[in-house]
């Protein structure tokens, strides 16, 4: 009787509070739904709004997820920079489940934090941003593609930042307000500079072509005779006796001994959906041990072979462990497809030696 009572009062309780829970989370989503139509004008009030309203907003992961990032975006348009990535981080993990305008933008707000602390991983996030956008929102890739050529430009990867800076003029339409029009005038003016420096150098690049070819017609014949004479000895052996290599073999010992190792070996069979199921798999941590493990090898491959992303660093080495795809795609926060064409464009940039050694 007593047990029959309590669920009465259960019930009770729950009927009465219902319709007030609702009409609460109904308003605080109304509430957030307007505060976009006025962030970018209006950043400092968006700001005062959402703040007094921050209680609310953690009645459920989606709303919560959606204030951390409008919250994020107001602040980095209001100050130009981001104090703390505790909100984003949130909201980039609740939305990369799945291609969405709201994944792109917490993605790219990641990449705004980090931009002033760690390029690499500022690129890796403005790239998400990218895989992430649905077709038709042309204006929020072109910025996205805008950052990420920045980033390139900042780690000294001039062809890639020029690739990026271009892109990014292909999708903007300059004619859509004020802001859209002042960035694309910044990113033409920065690839007149490119083309600038280059015709200043033509000459001297002209030069030194011709030096080479001096030399190496001189050299010819005596770098024939040698490979003739040694014709074992390819860029592979190269490398399998070169640093590289030994540094990966280092940090692949190193990192076996580590519960994120364990981790893995635990997850490689799962499918991708699967994955996103196990609430209990700590990526971040994962990822700092991997570089933890494999710091040599990752400066080596980052500032001797192509200079290439975080994001691209990250894959080689997941490559270098057998990661199968899903995995790969779930700790790096992108989506099987995406890391096979990722796969591709490395192909195309690395020596086919070191991609041997990573991918094989």
């Amino acid at each position: 009787m007593k047990r029959l009572i309590y669920i009465i009062i259960v019930v009770f309780t729950f009927v009465i509070h219902s319709p007030y829970c609702i009409a609460q989370y109904r308003e605080t989503r109304r509430l957030l739904t307007e505060v976009q139509n006025y962030i970018n004008e209006k950043p400092d009030s968006a700001i005062v709004v959402l703040k007094s309203y921050r209680g609310l907003a953690s009645q459920d992961e989606g709303t919560e997820a959606l204030y951390a990032m409008l919250i994020t975006k107001a602040e980095y348009i209001a100050t130009d920079s981001i104090v703390s990535d505790s909100l984003i981080q949130s909201a980039v993990k609740y939305y990369n489940k799945e291609i969405s305008l709201e994944s792109a933008q917490a993605s790219y707000y990641l990449g705004c934090y980090y931009f002033s602390r760690d390029k690499h991983k500022a690129a890796y996030s403005f790239q998400n941003s990218i895989d992430f956008t649905p077709d038709g929102n042309n204006n929020h890739k072109g910025r996205a593609y805008h950052a990420l050529g920045s980033c390139h430009f900042a780690n000294g990867s001039i062809d890639e930042g020029v690739k990026a800076y271009e892109t990014a003029l292909t999708l903007l339409d300059e004619n859509e307000n004020e802001s859209t029009w002042q960035l694309c005038q910044d990113i033409k003016k920065a690839l007149n500079e490119v083309n600038r420096v280059e015709r200043g150098n033509a000459l001297f690049a002209i030069f030194v072509i011709l030096t080479v070819l001096v030399v190496t017609g001189l050299c010819g014949f005596i770098y024939y005779k040698v490979k003739k004479s040694n014709p074992v000895k390819t860029a592979k052996t190269k490398f399998s006796d070169g640093p590289l290599e030994q540094k990966l073999l280092e940090g692949k010992s190193t990192f076996e001994q580590t519960p994120a190792y364990k981790t893995l070996q635990e997850i490689r069979s799962l499918n991708e959906n699967e994955l996103h199921s196990r609430n209990d798999i700590d990526v971040k941590a994962i990822e700092e041990t991997i570089l933890a493990s494999f710091n040599d090898a990752y400066h080596i491959l980052a500032e001797c072979e192509s200079k290439i992303s975080h994001q691209d660093l990250m894959l080689c080495l997941y490559g270098y462990l057998k990661i199968t795809n899903n995995v790969a795609a779930f700790c790096l926060n992108s989506v099987p497809g995406t890391i096979r064409q990722r796969k591709n464009r490395l192909k195309s940039k690395l020596p086919e030696s070191v991609y041997i050694i990573l991918f094989s």
